[in-house]
């Protein structure tokens, strides 16, 4: 049996090769949504139909559809990205509120069932990791405020 494993595994994949021999490319007539995205009320979709690419960038529902072309696909594009970059940020942001609500919560624990545990060394454990919970959240906050002025710049281009 193990000596006919490799000769079905070759014609299982010779088979499959051939299979796929002679499609052509279809992707130039394909239309549907391509690509999407929102972060703090603005929303895009990428839309293709044919040989045409359509945006419809919305802020807060009011949605704005734009024909992709040579003068504002720089400008498309940067929205894509930083509204992604939008996204991403705020959920660090999340986590690292969440973090900061953990280690202040176990603090709490241990100030109400071990008193002794947070004197010392372990007072300075818990500021340290508060502290690093804190500056990392703020840290993020403040990127995404700047995320979110570029997609406001961004958005205000693409409808003027």
């Amino acid at each position: 049996m193990k000596k006919f494993f490799f000769v079905i595994l070759f014609v299982i994949v010779g088979a499959l090769a051939a299979c796929s021999i002679g499609e052509e490319d279809k992707g130039q007539e394909y239309s549907g949504v391509i690509g999407m995205g929102s972060a703090m009320g603005y929303q895009y979709i990428v839309v293709k139909e044919k040989n045409t690419t359509f945006w419809e960038v919305s802020y807060k529902g009011n949605p704005l559809l734009i024909e992709e072309s040579s003068d504002n696909i720089d400008d498309l594009e940067e929205f894509m990205i930083h509204v992604n970059e939008s996204q991403t940020k705020l959920v660090t942001v999340i986590l690292w509120l969440s973090y900061f609500l953990i280690v202040a919560l176990t603090a709490l624990v241990l100030y109400i069932m071990k008193k002794e545990m947070l004197k010392g060394n372990g007072i300075i454990i818990i500021l340290i990791a508060s502290a690093v919970a804190v500056y990392f959240a703020l840290q993020s906050a403040i990127d995404l405020n700047s995320l979110l002025q570029e997609v406001k710049y961004l958005y205000l281009r693409l409808i003027s």
